[in-house]
């Protein structure tokens, strides 16, 4: 069975080939949100690289965001075009899961943060139970006081990982006893972590409905906001 996973939900554009959930390559790119140019030759070029095909594909992975809207838009209508093409299925990962997910095997809180604008952070709280990715804390948005807030009633210390860590609100995370700040190699969403994520679903064949699957924003977009504003709809 193999298995192609892309991650476009940040600046950093993540492609992966899996066979049997074991990984046979990877590429990261990590600059300037270069998504439309980059993503289709970084897989035509990992499938020939493998002496695979297309046609070789069983499965499709993505990280449906939240995050970048552009970057969201640009692999789902790849990755559909993709599935209607091959006749295969796909199967979506949540963003914030899928940064979790990279701290399999902690007995700590997983606090993933990436930035929504406007003062808020996409964020959620997870924990892991049996291996299993649980739900402490539902994504949401919200700000830094607020995420603190949050986070003071939990019970050990908590993995905060996500592109907080580039900004300068970070460091008032640093003095926190309960806090532990992720480092740089595991903020960055992987396509990597997708597929392990979702094996259950995947061996399963729970997969999601192309005709349904869109981009998880949780928030409106500036241009629909202009829009709405513009048409009287909104203050």
């Amino acid at each position: 069975m193999y298995i192609l996973s892309i991650d476009t939900s940040s600046n950093n554009c993540s492609v992966a080939i899996l066979k049997d959930f074991n990984l046979l390559a990877e590429v990261n790119i990590n600059y300037k949100l270069q998504h439309s140019e980059q993503l289709m030759p970084i897989i035509e070029n990992l499938l020939e690289s493998l002496d695979l095909k297309p046609s070789s594909l069983d499965n499709l992975c993505l990280s449906i965001g939240p995050g970048s809207f552009t970057g969201l838009r640009i692999g789902l209508s790849l990755i559909k075009g993709m599935a209607l093409a091959l006749n295969i299925p796909i199967y979506a990962a949540n963003s914030l899961e899928t940064l979790s997910y990279a701290f399999l095997g902690t007995s700590y809180y997983i606090l993933p943060m990436i930035d929504a604008l406007r003062g808020g952070y996409y964020n959620a709280i997870y924990k892991f139970n049996n291996n299993k990715l649980e739900i402490v804390k539902k994504p949401d948005i919200n700000t830094i006081s607020e995420i603190e807030k949050n986070i003071q009633d939990l019970d050990t210390k908590v993995i905060i990982v996500g592109d907080i860590l580039d900004k300068e609100e970070s460091e008032g995370f640093k003095p926190l006893d309960k806090i532990i700040l992720a480092n740089e190699n595991n903020s960055i969403p992987r396509a990597l972590n997708i597929p392990y994520l979702l094996r259950d679903r995947i061996l399963k064949k729970d997969f999601d409905d192309i005709n349904s699957l869109t981009p998880l924003y949780m928030r409106r977009s500036q241009a629909e906001n202009q829009y709405l504003k513009k048409k009287g709809l909104l203050k």
